[in-house]
């Protein structure tokens, strides 16, 4: 009798063959003596579409909402998947197979993906679950002699479930609803809501902000340089900051008090994928979405461990792996510790992100950026040596007021051989009694507004969604723990780069040097949102979280979650449509007067139209339209000005398919709008 393991991609099923010995290749899967391998091309299922249920030809404006249907998986509409699940499901009712190995990567996705294979096989045989923290050889052997039952994974299954159940019913629900009300297409979801919101806000604060100038008192004398940074006035008080001056001006400095201490400095702990994501993002400029992708690979290449995970810390387990680690690295400078970094409680299912024994080669640039990153983090917190900083404060009097500079330096490196820490400048040359002359003078500061969000600060807001400190970086850790372990948070360190894409992609958002900026029709999904009374953007979206943990923990069902979702539901459609939105539609951007009945030009996702349209009014500018065999491509600004009678220039191919550029005007002609080629533009500019 054989095992037939079900890995949750390729790549995957190939390291569990180089793991256990010599395979035959087959069509679709690998087989021995022992073992059969076969795998999937990742989702093979996914819920039923709206479409199934309703057909394609009803209108969303007459779908009764809430929609609430009876959930059913189907196979995807992909000739490839087919081919794969049919291969599968032969294997799985192989009479001589007597086991089924769930080899789904190690998380709620991985478990779901195998899960659902198994099931829609109808066959009932043993299961069990080979958990994979990281792909080496050495693991996946060890792993496969370990195997625990695929039901002490059921509450991970019944999450998964829970929650593509409700993105489900709040995505399609809400993006209908919206859709309707807004007269124009808008995507909605339960993560996506507010990561588009905390964008919103921040960037009308910004808009909104009117910069003030105040004055602060300062002295540098002989380069050292004193401020009172608590003290302000108005640019209406600048007569009494000068009084000040004048006061402070009349003593001298004094050095009351030099401290000198040493402190042992711990390392910064390990990465979790966010803070992973944050630092490359930071330092190297690699957008999330890169970034991913490439831990992604070096995870599947064996040099990573598993990256999806949310914690900076290690199970106690896990020693001997990193003893093995070290050994591997043989490195002078590194040595075993039982730190703090070892931490179970701090753990949900996944340890940090750390590199395996596994020795890379032949690594991308960008890889090796990672991958040194990754390794580096690591090795500072097992130096054998202990990283020891001098720190001095030297406090200061001028008359009434007190001033303290700051300074450190280096005693012992310790683990700054691998991370690179900034120190506060070097203090001057002071003794304590010395006096000097101190020269204050009020200089003028002006309010700066918010600074944009970055792909950091927005991280560090779905973590922790009730944190002040964008920065997050925190000594003792044990509160935001105990809140992530609770579920309070915005979606999850798997699922929140890709819904930020989707944001982007669906034109919510944009991304420039590693900062967001709310689009237009981003605006325009908030203001909806909030014209219907639909709040989904912290309080309320953490109470999905933290229901959906729950049930992870056993201590809640998939049913009372759904029940209670389509109680919201029911309140959000109900508010939805007894709310007046009219004045929301008039909102919209005017892009000129028609040349035809002179009412307003409007915008949608495919032309320019009159909003006289329920008159009769047929005006139509495409943004694509086909000239002969040609397809143009007509802007907001160039519609502007066809709209106006001006002509723009736009782009077009000779026969010989040089590009080049003509005149172009509108003509309306009866019902018709045609677009009348005039001269090019270089013939035009030589003349």
């Amino acid at each position: 009798m054989k095992k037939l393991i079900i890995a949750e991609k390729l790549s995957l099923a190939i390291n569990v063959v180089k793991a256990l010995g010599k395979f035959e290749k087959n069509e679709g899967y690998f087989e021995n003596d022992r073992y059969i391998i076969s795998f999937a091309y990742g989702h093979l299922f996914k819920l039923k579409d709206i479409n199934d249920y309703i057909g394609q030809k009803t209108l969303w404006s007459d779908i009764e909402l809430p929609f609430i249907p009876e959930f059913e998986f189907r196979l995807k509409k992909d000739k490839g998947i087919k081919e794969q699940f049919s291969i599968l499901k032969k294997l799985i009712q192989r009479k001589d197979v007597d086991e089924i190995i769930n080899c789904g990567d190690a998380d709620r996705e991985g478990q779901l993906i195998v899960d659902l294979i198994i099931k829609n096989s109808q066959v009932d045989k043993p299961v069990k679950r080979l958990w994979l923290p990281e792909q080496t050889e050495e693991t996946i052997r060890k792993a496969v002699n370990d195997l625990q039952s695929n039901l002490k994974y059921k509450n991970l299954h019944n999450e998964g479930l829970a929650r593509t159940y409700i993105d489900w019913l709040l995505g399609i629900n809400l993006t209908v609803l919206l859709t309707v009300k807004g007269s124009s297409l808008f995507k909605a979801g339960r993560v996506l809501i507010p990561i588009v919101k905390y964008i919103y806000d921040r960037d009308m604060k910004i808009k909104n902000f009117v910069s003030e100038k105040y004055y602060i008192l300062e002295s540098e004398t002989n380069g050292i340089k004193l401020a009172i940074q608590n003290l302000k006035y108005r640019q209406d008080e600048i007569l009494k900051a000068k009084e000040k001056t004048e006061e402070l001006n009349q003593f001298k400095a004094k050095v009351k008090e030099i401290e000198n201490k040493q402190i042992k400095k711990a390392p910064p702990k390990l990465f979790s994928l966010s803070k992973l994501q944050s630092k490359l993002s930071k330092e190297f400029k690699m957008n999330f979405d890169k970034s991913l992708k490439i831990i992604q690979e070096l995870y599947e290449k064996g040099y990573l461990t598993y990256p999806r995970t949310n914690t900076e810390y290690l199970s106690v387990n896990e020693k001997d792996r990193v003893k093995s680690i070290i050994n591997s690295l043989n490195e002078e400078a590194l040595e075993f510790k039982d730190s703090k970094i070892f931490n179970d409680d701090k753990i949900e299912s996944h340890s940090a992100i750390t590199i395996t024994a596994k020795i890379p080669d032949n690594l991308s640039e960008d890889e090796e950026i990672i991958y040194k990153t990754v390794k580096n983090r690591f090795m500072a917190n097992f130096t054998k040596e202990d990283t020891i900083i001098n720190q001095t404060v030297i406090k200061i009097n001028v008359g009434d007021e007190e001033f303290q500079l700051r300074g450190e330096s280096v005693e012992k490196s310790g683990f700054l051989k691998f991370e690179n820490i900034e120190f506060k400048n070097k203090l001057p040359n002071l003794k304590q009694g010395e006096e000097f002359d101190v020269d204050f003078k009020p200089i003028e500061k002006v309010t700066t507004p918010p600074a944009k969000v970055t792909e950091e600060a927005l991280s560090n807001y779905l973590k922790n969604p009730f944190s002040k400190d964008e920065k997050q970086e925190y000594e003792n850790d044990e509160e935001t723990y105990k809140l992530m372990l609770e579920g309070v948070e915005i979606g999850t360190e798997a699922t929140r780069t890709g819904i930020i894409q989707k944001a982007i992609k669906v034109g919510y958002l944009s991304l420039k040097k590693q900062s967001f900026s709310i689009e237009e029709k981003g605006i325009k999904l908030i203001e909806l949102l909030d014209k219907l009374n639909i709040d989904l953007y912290k309080e309320k979206n953490i109470e999905f979280s933290k229901s959906l943990k729950k049930i992870y923990n056993g201590q809640q069902t998939i049913d009372e979650l759904l029940k209670d979702t389509e109680e919201k539901l029911r309140e959000i459609v109900k508010t939805g449509n007894n709310t007046e939105i009219e004045s929301f539609k008039s909102q919209k951007e005017i892009i000129g007067k028609c040349p035809k009945c002179s009412k307003d030009i409007l915008e949608n996702s495919k032309s320019y139209y009159c909003s006289n349209y329920k008159s009769g009014c047929n005006f139509n500018l495409w943004k694509e339209t086909n000239y002969f065999g040609q397809k143009l491509k007509i802007s907001k600004a160039s519609a502007k000005k066809l709209i106006k009678g001006d002509k723009v220039p736009l782009k077009l191919k000779s026969k010989e398919g040089k590009e080049y550029e003509a005149y172009f005007t509108i003509k309306v002609k009866g019902d018709y709008v045609n677009l009348e080629k005039g001269d090019s533009v270089n013939r035009k500019k030589k003349q």
